[in-house]
């Protein structure tokens, strides 16, 4: 299915929403959760074509950077083959000609585990790695923020 997108589909849903269901409920809570469900919807759909892409750059971007923290400070990684069994399955997930986004949300979710537990280790042994880290984690909220899915 190629037309609609899911991204007009959803603009689609909240279109129809706001002009049939919405002025029609009286005000109160449901009228508000109407209304804030219309948010998210478009939001969504603002969202949903820039997301593989994204999810595709933090994965290869982490999986590159944990790797050469993890080289230039080996005391940092705990349990080696942990990570060593994420950073395989980033390379496996990347080397897809085009992977599924449900794979790319599974690796990523692991390798921010990575990311995390790397920042810990490197803020309690004050390795020089830190700057790294922390421009790793800078980039991956930039990444974040540009689809604008943020409640906050």
């Amino acid at each position: 299915m190629l037309k609609p997108s899911p991204a007009e589909l959803l603009v689609g849903v909240a279109d129809a929403l706001d002009e049939t269901v919405f002025p029609s409920l009286d005000r109160g809570l449901a009228r508000n959760q109407v209304q804030a469900a219309i948010g998210i919807i478009r939001r969504c759909a603002a969202a949903i074509d820039a997301l593989g892409p994204m999810l595709h750059a933090e994965c290869t971007d982490l999986a590159a950077t944990l790797r050469g923290i993890a080289t230039a400070d080996p005391d940092l990684v705990s349990d080696r083959p942990a990570f060593e069994l994420v950073a395989d399955r980033a390379v496996d997930v990347l080397g897809s000609t085009y992977p599924p986004i449900s794979e790319l949300i599974e690796v990523v979710t692991l390798l921010r585990g990575q990311a995390a537990a790397l920042s810990v280790a490197a803020e309690r042994r004050a390795s020089s790695q830190r700057p790294e880290v922390g421009r790793l984690l800078q980039r991956m909220l930039e990444r974040e923020e540009s689809l604008g899915l943020s409640p906050w």
